[in-house]
């Protein structure tokens, strides 16, 4: 009521009647023996005894929310440790969100990220130093790893990201050759790099202006005009950079004009199969979002 300034709004907001609330005010106010409300043709406000209070409430109100917190994680069934390898990609988009879902629900379980490319994932779970891998498809071979089970998860294609006031944001596609002159940032990680040196072999070099892991540097660089790159779809639509039309998006040709399946990779026996299903739970429905 002190956020809308009346109980017919708050009563709309909580989905309850405006008599509903009316009463729930007035047993309030009897109970503390304070007028907390003005009726006001205007609007209904708090009285001076009600601001009073009124920090007070809402801590209390706080505080409830942390009890019950707590009394769920005393009573979480879940609990041990799991340990998580993935991709950059993943990492700085849905991971994070996924994670933070998870480790609410399931406060009792310890978890560890590591940060690795393809190849080194792959490795880590086959020896059961990574419970899960969330990994990168990008050909038969990334399959093909011994004793595992994998689950995709969703599929994006590559795109070029230029300046938004460059004049190759107002063509329909871009291919390498047509980029080739101009300064390109590279992002620093082994399938983007291969298919630069093919090209290059092929083609000869482009116009490399530096290469880089860090993606905030990369989206940065492309947004202040000193250069283009390429990026998977998904990490372009997930920063603020493209949500604030600094930069802008083209469709890539040939070798990057193919999808990109990213997906969980685990043991097919493992003693956490019940930690590992309960976490591919909380990463189906986010991709399922995406989708």
């Amino acid at each position: 009521i002190h956020e809308t300034g009346s109980i017919t709004k708050a009563a709309h907001l909580l989905h309850i009647t405006q008599s509903a609330l009316s009463q729930s005010i007035s047993n309030l106010e009897t109970e503390l023996d304070i007028q907390l409300f003005k009726r006001q043709k205007s609007g209904t406000t708090l009285t001076e005894q009600g601001r009073q209070i009124f920090p007070i409430m809402m801590d209390l109100i706080d505080q409830e929310t942390l009890l019950y917190d707590k009394i769920q994680s005393l009573n979480a069934e879940m609990e041990g440790s799991l340990s998580i390898a993935t991709i950059p990609s993943l990492f700085m988009t849905i991971v994070p969100g996924v994670l933070s879902a998870f480790k609410k629900d399931n406060p009792n379980i310890e978890v560890h990220i590591v940060e690795a490319e393809n190849d080194e994932i792959k490795q880590l779970v086959a020896a059961g130093e990574a419970d899960i891998g969330l990994y990168s498809i990008l050909s038969e071979d990334d399959l093909e790893v011994a004793d595992t089970q994998y689950t995709p998860l969703f599929s994006s294609a590559f795109t070029a990201i230029v300046p938004k006031d460059s004049k190759l944001a107002y063509l329909k596609k871009l291919s390498l050759e047509d980029i080739k002159s101009f300064p390109f940032i590279l992002y620093d990680r082994t399938f983007y790099k291969k298919n630069i040196q093919k090209f290059e072999a092929a083609n000869g070099p482009i116009n490399l202006l530096f290469s880089t892991d860090n993606v905030g540097v990369l989206f940065n660089s492309v947004a202040e005009g000193l250069g283009i790159s390429i990026l998977s779809d998904l990490m372009v639509q997930n920063t603020p950079f493209y949500q604030r039309n600094m930069i802008t998006t083209v469709p890539i040709g040939a070798p990057f004009n193919q999808m990109i399946e990213f997906g969980v990779l685990h043991l097919q026996h493992s003693d956490k199969d019940k930690l590992i299903a309960e976490f591919n739970n909380y990463l189906a429905e986010a991709a399922d979002r995406l989708m």
